[in-house]
């Protein structure tokens, strides 16, 4: 919880991102799993999966670019700075796009099995 709390304020969009995700990812389940393959809703719901969490990815990059901006402004402030304190800066800077590139790769491996299941139900019919 310390790590989504230390993302800032990029962390609710990102993990809005990922409730949107695993919500259309479930969906999708439930549709194939209906045998809705051919249905247009069905692809469409699929796409937005990789949508949003691709999307995560990039609120997450937009956070990274925009803490590291201030941790620089911080530094050129404070004149010398120890090096152990700029760093710890730059590692908390790179939370929000950890998170997002870890909602993009759980919503690309999603994504993949529910269009591979997708096209073996739609091969099938």
């Amino acid at each position: 919880m310390n790590f989504i709390t230390e993302a800032g304020v990029t962390s609710y969009p990102i993990l809005l991102c990922a409730a949107l995700t695993v919500g259309l990812a479930i969906r999708g389940f439930l549709r194939l799993g209906r045998g809705e393959a051919a249905d247009p809703r069905t692809a469409t719901g699929i796409d937005a999966v990789l949508f949003w969490g691709a999307f995560g990815a990039v609120v997450g990059l937009l956070g990274t670019l925009g803490g590291i901006a201030q941790a620089a402004g911080a530094i050129e402030r404070a004149g010398g700075v120890d090096a152990g304190l700029a760093w710890g800066g730059l590692r908390i800077a790179l939370h929000p796009l950890l998170m997002g590139l870890l909602i993009f790769s759980v919503a690309l491996l999603l994504w993949f099995t529910l269009r591979t299941r997708q096209v073996g139900q739609s091969a099938t019919e």
